[in-house]
């Protein structure tokens, strides 16, 4: 009795807290869950919609409103979505009104969309849901107008207001008012977008450590296969920036160590078996994709000193791509002539973080002015 208690309270919160459709084909307990499905969807939430969605169906295998969200929810690129093809399965007539409204702004086109969406916004304007739809990231007041209007509904509204005062949206940046807004849209939506949003206002303003207290938080609401784990694991780089390019520029000493030893079991390390690492010699001869057979001791020359120095690395925004520029200095002697060379190179080397860690991409070589690379190899 205390479940069907607590199930019960929980109903009828979402209804006064989410009350997305004012008229639907679903019958009243179906009504219920497919109204929380469309709070996931304009929350952005479209796994927890999915889930609710079909929920919603096997408490009325007729509910329009669940078959309308899964249909938004899906692709509507004409090559692979599955957009038309679940409104082709919906049976229109079977649909009220506000849900016909809902469906043929799916079914226009990107050009009709923006002007149907006014139209029907104001055919239906006490349906927070199509009143919704009319918002535009392009005028982030209509997200005001509508929070006015639909105080309940007000969530995502909020959440879209905290970016207009991040990006510029309502005149100069603001991160104190992008903090009052994206809070205000946790409090009223319990679900990880709106931490996801907080996530990267910190991150714009470089609190990497805040962003990434927020990101788990919304990786914690469905940890496996989280979409939230990219911008976890970018954090989680940029606070540990400095350990990582250490361990990088790590990597491309050892790299060159197995290299100059001709030690391939140690090389094939730092090299994964889907990218084919190019690379520039010294010697200024064309690039060329280097594999096993390269790695090998050069009987042409004898290394006496090979040394790593003035390394710096470089990063791109996703911390997925590390740049590190270094000189290379040492000496060797020719075989055929036993003349001793001082070498002298400035380079570069690519590394991409993959899910078996760094991994070598690309490395180029040249002698710095009025010095000496590798001969040529025959």
């Amino acid at each position: 009795m205390k479940n069907v208690i607590t199930l019960l309270t929980l109903f009828t919160t979402m209804v006064i807290n989410a009350q997305w459709m004012q008229d639907t084909s679903c019958n009243k307990k179906s009504a219920i869950v497919a109204n929380q499905a469309i709070e996931y969807v304009v929350n952005l939430e479209y796994m927890a919609a999915f889930g609710a969605a079909n929920a919603a169906l096997l408490l009325d295998e007729d509910c329009g409103c669940a078959k309308l969200t899964l249909a938004y929810i899906s692709s509507a690129n004409t090559k692979w979505g599955s957009r038309a093809q679940k409104l082709d399965a919906i049976d229109k007539t079977s649909l009220t009104p506000e849900e016909k409204g809902w469906y043929e702004i799916m079914r226009a086109t990107s050009q009709e969309r923006a002007s149907l969406e006014e139209l029907v916004a104001q055919q239906f304007p006490e349906s927070p849901l199509l009143n919704f739809l009319s918002t535009s990231m392009q005028d982030f007041n209509t997200f005001k107008t509508f929070a006015d209007k639909f105080p309940k509904n007000a969530a995502t509204a909020y959440n879209m207001i905290s970016y207009g005062y991040t990006n510029g949206g309502f005149g100069e940046n603001d991160t104190t008012q992008a903090m009052k807004y994206v809070t205000m849209a946790q409090q009223m939506h319990d679900g990880p977008n709106s931490y996801d949003s907080m996530a990267e206002h910190y991150a714009t303003m470089g609190d990497y450590e805040n962003a990434l207290k927020n990101q788990l938080k919304a990786i914690d609401f469905g940890t496996f296969s989280s979409p939230y784990r990219t911008n976890a694991l970018r954090y989680y780089a940029k606070i540990n920036q400095e350990d990582i390019a250490k361990e990088v520029q790590q990597k491309q000493k050892d790299i060159q160590q197995a290299i100059l030893e001709g030690d391939y079991q140690s090389y094939k390390e730092f090299v994964h078996p889907e990218i084919e690492v190019s690379t520039g010699d010294s010697n200024l001869n064309p690039f060329y994709i280097y594999t096993q057979k390269d790695v090998k001791t050069n009987p042409e020359i004898t290394w006496a000193s090979f040394l790593l120095s003035d390394m710096k690395t470089y990063f791109s925004p996703d911390m997925k791509t590390a740049v590190v520029t270094f000189v290379a200095d040492g000496q060797y002697t020719i075989t055929a002539t036993n003349n001793t060379v001082e070498y002298a190179t400035r380079a570069s080397s690519t590394w991409c973080n993959t899910d078996d860690g760094w991994k070598i991409l690309h490395t180029s070589f040249a002698p710095r002015k009025g010095k000496n690379g590798i001969p040529e190899r025959n």
